[in-house]
């Protein structure tokens, strides 16, 4: 456990090594920070969620201050970054834009009179409901996590800079997802409309 001395603002007093389970379990919250600003980076580049555009590079900005946070308890708590368990991490993120590729099968592709021009194509909506949903995975992931994180501050007596940042991460995650849905709904909307026909 921290010292009070190690956790006095300014002072540059060495914190001990956290728990290697502890330190193992922070680094996949960090990967999985990582991770998440890489899907919401990317649902916002396509096109069929150009109308959600500001809400996910905001909610985007949220996750990167979220996950600064995260970095300084674990400085606090001692647990060192393993860039390697981050990299792999942000690399998933990546491997995950060919998911979208599968789904662009001529089968999926917009049949004449299906859908009126003016609306986006039945593979374009599908892939951005896999895309808010990968989104929305992350965001689950994190209000999760962010609960035990809180805990796990306050059961070590972790003070300072950005504990309370910390303590607010569960919260921010759940109005997150909360935006998230709304925009997944508005995205589907054209399946329903077709559906109800």
């Amino acid at each position: 456990m921290p010292t009070i001395a190690a956790l006095l603002p300014g002072r540059r007093v060495a914190v001990p090594d956290a728990d290697p389970v502890l330190r193992a379990y922070l680094n996949e919250q960090l990967a999985a920070a990582t991770a998440l600003s890489e899907q919401l980076r990317r649902a916002a580049a396509l096109d069929v969620l150009t109308a959600e555009r500001t809400t996910l590079l905001r909610v985007r900005r949220e996750v990167a201050a979220d996950r600064a946070a995260l970095r300084t308890a674990m400085r606090r708590l001692g647990a060192s970054t393993d860039w390697a368990v981050v990299g792999v991490g942000w690399l998933s993120a990546h491997a995950g834009r060919i998911t979208p590729l599968l789904h662009r099968l001529p089968v999926l592709e917009r049949v004449a009179g299906v859908l009126p021009t003016t609306h986006p194509t039945r593979a374009a909506v599908v892939e951005g409901l896999l895309a808010l949903e990968d989104v929305l995975g992350g965001l689950h992931r994190r209000a999760v996590a962010a609960r035990l994180l809180g805990d796990l501050v306050a059961a070590q007596g972790v003070r300072g800079e950005g504990t309370a940042s910390v303590r607010g991460l569960a919260d921010r995650a759940r109005r997150q997802q909360e935006e998230v849905e709304g925009a997944h709904r508005r995205c589907a909307a054209p399946l329903l409309r077709r559906s109800a026909d």
